[in-house]
């Protein structure tokens, strides 16, 4: 199966939201258990992943609209699409990755890897042309 087959609002919420398979199973867990609130450290557990990474993680998809913070909390989140499309899109995302696991990943990790290239040139030691030394 190619990633084309997937709906196109599947493969635009991956290509713009989804970067790693950590991220689509945290994503996917608070979507299985809408009524339930989740840290970063029960989401760790239950998915036995770094805390760390979760937290960031976490962050990342609130901002980008697919998560929410419990209201009177800083630290509990839930599944909370901020629009009817992007909920259609975490829906589908949930059907394709139970349907079609390894056309779900393929197509996270055919991404571009602009961003991590950006990154590691950051860090990236530069030698002036001019220096002999």
């Amino acid at each position: 199966m190619r990633a084309g087959d997937l709906p196109e609002g599947v493969r635009r919420l991956i290509a713009e939201h989804i970067d790693s398979v950590e991220q689509l199973e945290i994503l996917l867990l608070l979507y299985q258990h809408p009524e339930r609130s989740w840290t970063a450290e029960s989401v760790a557990r239950e998915l036995r992943v770094s805390a760390l990474s979760v937290t960031d993680r976490l962050k990342d998809m609130t901002q980008a609209g697919l998560l929410s913070r419990v209201e009177g909390s800083l630290a509990e989140y839930r599944c909370a699409p901020e629009s009817p499309k992007l909920a259609e899109a975490v829906s589908g995302l949930a059907t394709a990755y139970s349907e079609r696991r390894v056309t779900v990943i393929n197509l996270i990790f055919s991404k571009p890897v602009d961003k991590i290239r950006t990154f590691a040139d950051a860090f990236r030691l530069r030698r002036d042309d001019d220096d002999n030394g």
